[in-house]
């Protein structure tokens, strides 16, 4: 059976109760019912909060970087877009690994840097041809059942704050729904 941003919602909605109608639509749309609206603003932000808080094996994913074009600030001497994908990188290693059972780690900072005339996230390293394990954010169906509990709770409580909240907080939650993205990028565990 295929998962949905949709059914994620809903069953948030049901843990809320109060006769809340199921939303339509996906992520990061839905519908214009009140509690669609409000799904489109914390749905991905819920989503990725999880996704920083433990190293969930099923959204590790493997790539090689590429070079921003730009040269790395002193102390570092490469730098590489951050993948486009990437919710959190956890780890940089070189492109081929002499033992795979003992690989050293390697130091990078997450900054970010004009490239091509705009703002980006980077990564800085001393490592040539790096490669970066990461949290993808994979798609629903793939998600553990404990990842799944965790974002619906997640969601339903800021889903109740935010249908069924004072007026005021409830517009400035929702004002503020997508803040939980840029919540401790700077930060690297």
């Amino acid at each position: 059976m295929s998962v949905t941003s949709t059914d994620i919602v809903n069953q948030a909605l049901q843990l809320i109760g109060d006769n809340i109608p199921p939303v339509a639509g996906a992520a990061p749309d839905f519908d214009d019912s009140a509690a669609g609206k409000a799904a489109s603003y914390l749905y991905d932000a819920c989503v990725q909060t999880v996704a920083r808080q433990w190293r969930w094996d099923m959204a590790r994913n493997t790539v090689a970087l590429t070079l921003s074009g730009n040269a790395a600030p002193v102390p570092w001497t490469y730098e590489y877009l951050y993948p486009p994908n990437g919710v959190e990188v956890w780890q940089l290693m070189p492109a081929s690994i002499d033992d795979p059972n003992n690989p050293a780690p390697f130091n990078f900072v997450v900054a970010n840097a004009v490239v091509n005339g705009q703002q980006q996230r980077v990564i800085h390293a001393d490592l040539a041809d790096a490669v970066a394990v990461y949290n993808n954010s994979p798609n629903e169906n793939t998600w553990d059942s404990m990842f799944r509990e965790a974002v619906v709770r997640l969601l339903a409580s800021e889903l109740s704050m935010a249908l069924f909240g004072r007026p005021d907080t409830e517009q400035a939650l929702l004002q503020s729904g997508a803040a939980f993205e840029t919540i401790g990028e700077g930060k690297q565990g």
